[in-house]
């Protein structure tokens, strides 16, 4: 069963439809901390799978530091200090669950940490066909800019950020990349009225692409760093407007 909502990961296994559900249950706090899950035999014949199946599905859940299971006293939901966010089946989830302002504004401190480092190194690293790639999602966002922040600008926003993390050449950055496309993709759906036009959104991408292509890695660093500030504003404002609760 898939939560009707929630952009859950594809499913490929029995197993893993019981995830989803469970775990939107955990982030959107259906299921609070500290409440207990139903035992494997209930998920089971809930699911309409094997014991072996919803085993399987409490396993994975207490990978992803959901829930713990002990003997006898069986499964708990965990505080929010021990769920493995950056897993990315659990951050696609929580993006659309999580209401706290803290939990987003975490996202922009952590990029703001590794993305103007990556422009930074791209100035310097970017092969020709890295450079290419970045103008190409450049020119994507340009083809959407006058109209709403949709599907194909998102695309091409993921892939401009995507593009200059990879142009970094640092295997550990490229490993992050799923965090940003969520967090990006949170930043679209969530601020709405209270983010920049589409057209300074788009000067501002810019600016950092042309201190890549420049070979300027100063301002590479400075120009990401202006429009990731610009995000963190953004969910201030959403704060302050009672969308997101407060820290």
């Amino acid at each position: 069963m898939k939560p009707e909502s929630a952009a859950a990961p594809t499913m490929t296994k029995l197993h893993e439809a019981i995830v989803v559900h469970l775990a939107d249950a955990i982030l959107s706090g259906v299921l609070p901390v500290g409440s207990s899950l139903p035992n494997e035999n209930e998920l089971a014949a809930a699911h309409g799978v094997s014991r072996t199946a919803a085993r399987e599905a409490m396993q994975k859940l207490a990978s992803l530091g959901l829930i713990e299971s002990r003997r006898r006293k069986g499964a708990t939901v965990l505080p929010r200090d021990n769920w493995k966010l950056l897993d990315e089946s659990v951050l696609d989830l929580a993006v659309l669950r999580v209401t706290d302002a803290a939990f987003f504004q975490s996202l922009v401190e952590a990029r703001l940490l590794i993305e103007p480092r990556a422009a930074e190194l791209a100035a310097q690293r970017a092969s020709p066909a890295d450079i290419a790639c970045i103008e190409e999602a450049l020119t994507a966002m340009a083809s959407e800019a006058d109209g709403a922040r949709g599907a194909l600008w998102a695309a091409g926003d993921v892939a401009f950020h995507a593009g200059v993390i990879a142009a970094a050449g640092n295997w550990v950055f490229t490993q992050l990349i799923g965090t940003v496309r969520a967090a990006l993709g949170a930043g679209i759906r969530l601020t709405g009225e209270h983010a920049l036009s589409a057209q300074a959104s788009l000067e501002q991408h810019r600016a950092v692409f042309e201190a890549i292509r420049r070979r300027d890695p100063a301002e590479a660093h400075a120009a990401m760093t202006r429009l990731l500030l610009t995000t963190r504003r953004d969910f201030d404002a959403l704060e302050q407007d009672g969308v997101l609760s407060g820290r």
